[in-house]
């Protein structure tokens, strides 16, 4: 009896691995720059800082934050990222749909009309970023 589903148990352990070999794989490109200053402008409905207060859309940090601003392929969103890095020189993306961008200890200037109380709310919001992060993940 313990041999039979010692068996079974094998049979159906080799079918789920066999099922998860043949799955296709998805890769992103992720591009790393150090020491760069970042211009975003565009629109975005993902836009999110850890520990963050709006004021009328506009946040200024005194502290050096994470800032994660995503075009995610919906309707309208899409960004347009302009890196300047002391490794990599000039960055561009142009016009990008589907896009994700983390700056991690970042300090500038950012708005987001999303939470702008003087601004209608337009669906994706507009997003503008002028900053100098100490790195910057670009995924496509």
């Amino acid at each position: 009896m313990q041999n039979r589903m010692l068996k079974k148990g094998l049979v159906i352990g080799v079918i789920c691995v066999l099922i998860l070999v043949s799955l296709p794989t998805i890769t992103a490109d992720v591009e790393n720059y150090n020491n760069s200053i970042v211009l975003i402008a565009g629109k975005s409905n993902s836009t999110s800082c850890l520990s963050l207060w709006w004021r009328i859309g506009l946040y200024i940090p005194v502290m050096k934050r994470h800032f994660f601003v995503a075009a995610n392929g919906e309707e309208g969103e899409s960004l347009n990222v302009l890196i300047f890095s002391r490794n990599n020189g000039i960055a561009t993306y142009y016009d990008y749909e589907d896009i994700r961008i983390e700056l991690q200890r970042a300090r500038g200037v950012f708005y987001w009309g999303e939470k702008s109380l003087l601004f209608n709310h337009s669906e994706p919001s507009p997003v503008f970023v002028l900053c100098r992060a100490e790195r910057a993940y670009v995924t496509t």
